[in-house]
C-alpha cells in the first residue's frame, strides 16, 4: 500500500492549474499556501484526508479534498467571483453524472460528488477576502 496524498494533490493541481479564470485572468492553483504574495483570485488545495477502504484484491481510498478559493477585494465583499471559480472547478473534476477519473502511474483518483460548500470571508479593514471552501469525495484505487 502507498500513501496517496501527494498523488492526489499533484493530479489536482495538474487538472486545475492553467484552467481556472476570473475576467480573463489566470487563477493559479497552488498545493500549499504561497510564500509569495499571490495574486486577486487563487486556489489552494489545503487539506487530503483517506480513509482505507481495502479488500482482498485491492487497495482502495476514499479521500476528502478540501479546497480553498479566495479573491482578495478592496472595500467590497463581492462572494460571487468565488462561486464562478467553484464553479469552473466543478465542471472541471465532475463534469457530468459520469465518473471519470484522472490517473498518474500508482493510482486512478474518481471524483465523486461535492461534499461539503461553504463561505468563510476574511476582513482587516478595508481589505476583504471572499473566500470559499469545498470539499470534494474522491474513491482512489491504488494501480
Amino acid at each position: 500500500m502507498i500513501d496517496c496524498a501527494n498523488s492526489v494533490r499533484t493530479l489536482y493541481i495538474s487538472a486545475l492549474n492553467g484552467n481556472l479564470s476570473y475576467n480573463s485572468v489566470n487563477v493559479p492553483v497552488y498545493g500549499q499556501s504561497p510564500f509569495n504574495t499571490p495574486p486577486k483570485n487563487y486556489v489552494i488545495i489545503s487539506d487530503i484526508s483517506e480513509t482505507a477502504n481495502n479488500t482482498n484484491h485491492n487497495f482502495q481510498n476514499q479521500v476528502n479534498v478540501t479546497i480553498d478559493i479566495f479573491s482578495e477585494q478592496y472595500r467590497t465583499n463581492d462572494l460571487s467571483i468565488v462561486d464562478n471559480i467553484a464553479s469552473q472547478i466543478l465542471n472541471l473534476l465532475i463534469p457530468d453524472t459520469n465518473i471519470n477519473g484522472i490517473s498518474d502511474a500508482s493510482f486512478v483518483v474518481y471524483p465523486m460528488s461535492r461534499t461539503a460548500s461553504r463561505y468563510l470571508p476574511l476582513q482587516s479593514g478595508d481589505n476583504f477576502i471572499a473566500r470559499k471552501i469545498i470539499t470534494i469525495s474522491n474513491l482512489v484505487n491504488q494501480k
